[in-house]
């Protein structure tokens, strides 16, 4: 508890996962070292002690909540939430609904691997309204590439640009009620939900935001059957 706040864990597990299709099932149950996907981030937010987590989903993802809710061994501290599919940004901000504005909100991808494991710790203990946690993934262009000055604000996000600025890309962060509830005016343009990476860097256009470099980190983004295809072999060079 921070401030006056609780600390929640946000998962946003609404999304199709058409890059890994077809696998005949929700993308975050693909197996990797005989687990879940979504299970390495749900085990990586316990270790920060973030033991309150919203899973937020579709009304056509039941095998991914029937197996959270009965198989999984971090079914206890779960909670579901159901939502029609509106992009990243409500997927992750959607428990802001029933909480503060001081509680805060962590989140990262459900179909990434990332370690260290204590990666949230750096992210929790860092103060900011908003907080991202970076990797050097070594293909900033794939992703949102994030600009920081010497004190670790925020400068600039870039999304999916063929010349990225920096090397360090997020995939993990926190955000206060407070600050999510801020970002809904920079959700949308013409009706259309904009990328998450977008709205905050609106938002850090307008408030101040934070990035904590994680050194030595590093990230695979489970997004298509190649990088499915290394995903054993990158656990297996990371647990021995």
């Amino acid at each position: 508890m921070k401030k006056g706040g609780l600390d929640n864990g946000s998962v946003p597990a609404g999304g199709l996962g058409t890059r890994l299709q077809p696998i005949g099932f929700s993308k975050e149950l693909a197996p990797v070292a005989r687990r879940a996907i979504i299970e390495y981030l749900l085990e990586r937010l316990l270790v920060a002690g973030i033991d309150r987590i919203f899973i937020n989903t579709a009304a056509d993802k039941t095998d991914l909540i029937t197996y959270l809710s009965l198989k999984s061994k971090y079914r206890d501290h779960l909670i579901y939430l159901v939502r029609e599919r509106k992009g990243l940004f409500d997927g992750v901000a959607l428990p802001a609904q029933f909480l503060r504005p001081a509680d805060e909100l962590y989140f990262g991808l459900p179909d990434t691997i990332w370690y260290p494991r204590d990666g949230f710790i750096p992210v929790r203990d860092h103060t900011g309204e908003l907080v991202l946690g970076l990797f050097d993934t070594g293909t900033p262009e794939r992703f949102d590439s994030v600009v920081t000055d010497k004190r670790g604000q925020i400068q600039s996000i870039k999304v999916k640009v063929p010349h990225p600025p920096s090397p360090w890309t997020w995939a993990i962060g926190k955000m206060t009620v407070r600050a999510a509830n801020t970002m809904r005016k920079f959700e949308y343009t013409d009706d259309k939900p904009r990328l998450f990476g977008d709205i905050m860097a609106d938002y850090c256009r307008h408030h101040p935001g934070y990035a904590v470099p994680l050194s030595g980190g590093t990230c695979l983004d489970i997004g298509t059957p190649a990088d499915y295809n290394q995903a054993e072999d990158f656990v297996k060079s990371h647990e021995k």
